[in-house]
């Protein structure tokens, strides 16, 4: 992939391929990255002397010619010029502008033509198109777009990277206690921000059953081209976007798009119409009810907005003792989300905890784990130690545990110089049983005598 870029760089513009419908399409995408509105590529067979009908910014009309071929002469000119006065008596209240594009050139004749004439038309000829790519930054390969950009949500230093995984591990219970070893990556994910208005009539012999308009917004994996996950989209494209340049230094990190932006506003198209089908009833000349599937087809479908931008992904590799965690999150700015943090998984039954806080970490191996899977030194009351590395004293039916084997061995020769009665106290489990079957035999007692 970097060696096509490189190769691309040095022509921007390759339309090897392509016929002339293909590059009419393609001028329209060129167009709307220029700036231009409500783009309409004509008929194939009824273009009238224009391929593309636009407005610029002050609503005037812009009528497009293209032609892709190796020379354009004067009569292109003067089917424009037709088309333009024909513009002209219809929007009478609105400025009418016409440009040519070619992928060629432009005969003397024809250039000397359009310098007599009043009307105004841009002639952009094959060298002129491809400065216009380099402006807009775009790379064209075989007549589709290719998606290059250096824009990225707003991203945090390795530092910063690093203070998120010591400041998590030090709410974990007993984190404090250890110097985690922490090596950071960086890698920027590719993604798609398409926002689209979907307009279309639905027909039936009885006339119009449905008129339908709405707009809406889709955000695809630059990789897969399938729709972002939810949380995802939530997490960046909700409130405020800001973005930044990449810096030179991490360019390396980049993962480039997979398809081009022409196969990625395709796979969206598709995710636009069954999001937006579907049925209506309607009554029949028979006075029969029906049921009618509407489907908005491609022409109905305006991409307003196509933004590929990068996410900033984050992972942490952590060493502690003999355990090993990752953690892997998107940023944005000072927010984050994460996809992974192995700092919240026991692991001993892999269950994840919301809180750092409710994990505990072994001193002897190194493992985090939850409540359910530590315990607490009896004779020290602070010290954690993990059930597989828990030393325990079997007392008559009720176990103590111990994370230090001197404590162990301190509480053995406290045990062995208690009396019956303090050893019974001790047995919590013992103790209670012997109430509660002294409780018992006492009702018995009072049952037979009363």
């Amino acid at each position: 992939m970097g060696f096509v870029i490189k190769k691309m760089k040095i022509k921007p513009l390759m339309l090897d391929g392509l016929d002339g419908y293909q590059f009419e399409e393609l001028i329209a995408k060129i167009m709307k990255k220029k700036g231009f509105e409500k783009i309409r590529v004509t008929s194939k067979s009824h273009d009238v002397g224009k391929d593309i009908i636009m407005e610029d910014s002050k609503g005037n009309i812009i009528l497009v010619e293209c032609k892709h071929q190796n020379f354009v002469g004067r009569p292109v000119i003067q089917k424009l010029q037709g088309a333009m006065n024909h513009e002209e008596d219809r929007h009478s209240n609105k400025e009418v502008k016409g440009i040519i594009v070619t992928s060629g050139k432009f005969s003397k004749e024809s250039q000397t033509y359009n310098k007599q004439i009043r009307q105004e038309i841009e002639l952009i000829d094959g060298r002129k198109l491809n400065r216009l790519c380099k402006e807009l930054n775009l790379i064209i390969l075989n007549g589709k777009v290719q998606i290059l950009t250096n824009d990225s949500f707003r991203n945090i230093s390795a530092k910063d990277a690093i203070d998120l995984a010591n400041k998590g591990f030090s709410k974990i219970y007993w984190g404090r206690m250890h110097n985690p070893k922490i090596k950071t990556n960086l890698e920027f994910n590719p993604a798609c921000y398409i926002k689209y208005n979907v307009n279309f009539n639905t027909y039936t012999s009885v006339g119009c059953i449905d008129e339908y308009s709405d707009s809406g917004i889709i955000i695809t994996d630059g990789l897969s081209g399938e729709e972002l996950d939810e949380d995802t989209t939530e997490f960046f494209f909700s409130g405020r976007i800001d973005t930044e340049k990449i810096k030179e230094k991490d360019e390396n990190k980049k993962i480039s798009f997979e398809f081009t932006e022409n196969d990625t506003e395709e796979q969206a198209i598709d995710f636009i119409i069954k999001e937006h089908s579907h049925n209506v009833n309607y009554m029949g000349d028979n006075n029969v009810t029906y049921t009618k599937n509407c489907i908005p087809k491609r022409r109905d479908i305006d991409i307003k907005q196509f933004v590929p931008v990068y996410l900033p992904v984050w992972t942490n590799e952590i060493d502690i003792m003999k355990m090993h965690y990752t953690q892997e999150f998107y940023v944005k700015g000072s927010k984050q989300l994460y996809l992974n943090d192995e700092l919240r998984k026991c692991k001993i039954c892999e269950r994840e905890k919301d809180e750092y806080e409710d994990m505990s970490i072994c001193p002897e191996c190194g493992r985090i784990v939850c409540p359910s899977h530590v315990k607490i030194d009896y004779l020290d009351k602070e010290t954690p130690i993990c059930t597989i590395h828990a030393k325990s004293f079997n007392l008559w039916i009720q176990n103590k545990y111990f994370a230090k084997k001197e404590n162990l061995k301190e509480y053995k020769k406290q045990w062995e110089s208690m009396n019956f009665f303090q050893k019974l106290f001790e047995d919590k489990i013992a103790f209670g049983l012997c109430i509660g079957g002294a409780f018992i035999i006492l009702l018995i007692l009072i049952s037979l005598f009363s």
